[in-house]
């Protein structure tokens, strides 16, 4: 029996986390960003990125970032829209996002709802990998991912689509509506 190796990948068999974003990822290199002086951080922002290294640049090319967020459905805390930190990385699934961005439990991001950003030419952004998390347990999340500190109250219309992020690893790239979703999940919004 010969087995169909293009059928057993269809079907996320031999799938490997991070395959399927890496693919798509938005490059970061002289095409799309200029280094310029760098903007002191405070410590707390800081310590968000890898070993608290970024460097400041600014954008000579239209950029699309990808931000996730959501609200428990008590409606409490939570990470809503507009927040500060983006990656060039969409998410996998949640559980590739929790653990490429470090996103501690504790903090209360729903991680179910993920924005397309296109950020225009002339941002000054922050820009860096996601430093590690420890969590209570003692787990560590590694982080890795590209992280970018967007401009405070950066404008909404930078926002050109939405979607659900699921805990079924994606294939390809996602696809994204210009409808957007509610910031707190009920529980009939998706079964998984």
């Amino acid at each position: 029996m010969e087995i169909d190796m293009e059928e057993m990948i269809r079907r996320g068999l031999f799938f490997k986390p991070v395959d399927t974003n890496q693919k798509f990822k938005t490059k970061l290199d002289e095409t799309t960003l200029k280094r310029v002086v760098k903007q002191d951080l405070p410590e707390t922002i800081r310590k968000s990125f890898k070993n608290q290294e970024y460097d400041t640049y600014e954008t000579i090319a239209e950029l699309v970032l990808y931000r996730v967020y959501g609200v428990p459905p008590s409606g409490n805390d939570g990470a809503r829209q507009k927040g500060a930190f983006a990656t060039t990385e969409f998410a996998e699934s949640r559980i590739d996002v929790k653990c490429r961005l470090s996103l501690d439990p504790q903090w209360k991001n729903a991680l179910y709802i993920e924005e397309k950003l296109l950020i225009p030419k002339g941002v000054v952004l922050q820009v860096g990998a996601v430093g590690p998390v420890t969590l209570l347990s003692g787990t560590v999340l590694e982080g890795g991912a590209d992280q970018i500190l967007l401009p405070k109250d950066w404008p909404e219309d930078w926002v050109i689509g939405y979607r659900y992020v699921t805990s079924e690893p994606l294939m390809e790239y996602p696809t994204y509506s210009t409808e957007k979703p509610d910031e707190i999940r009920y529980k009939t919004i998706s079964n998984s």
